[in-house]
């Protein structure tokens, strides 16, 4: 049953990624969708775990990836030349 929860809420939150509002931009990769008239995102969260914890208490809403997020450009390794 904890797979089915699972995949549908991957499902769920990939068909809501499409339609997220623009203020879901951010530094963070996770974000809690609130399930209220609003449908607010709160996109503070860098782990699925952290935001998973936020979701649960007092039922606020469930966790999408922030369609916003580009993760961070890391500078390339400098090659060693021979000779």
């Amino acid at each position: 049953m904890c797979a089915g929860m699972a995949v549908a809420t991957v499902a769920t939150a990939s068909s809501l990624a499409r339609t997220a509002p623009a203020i879901a931009a951010g530094a963070h990769p996770w974000c809690v969708v609130y399930q209220e008239m609003t449908g607010a995102w709160g996109c503070s969260y860098d782990t699925f775990e952290q935001c998973r914890a936020v979701a649960r208490s007092g039922n606020t809403g469930f966790c999408a990836q922030n369609p916003g997020y580009q993760e961070p450009v890391r500078p390339a390794r400098p090659r060693k030349r021979k000779g």
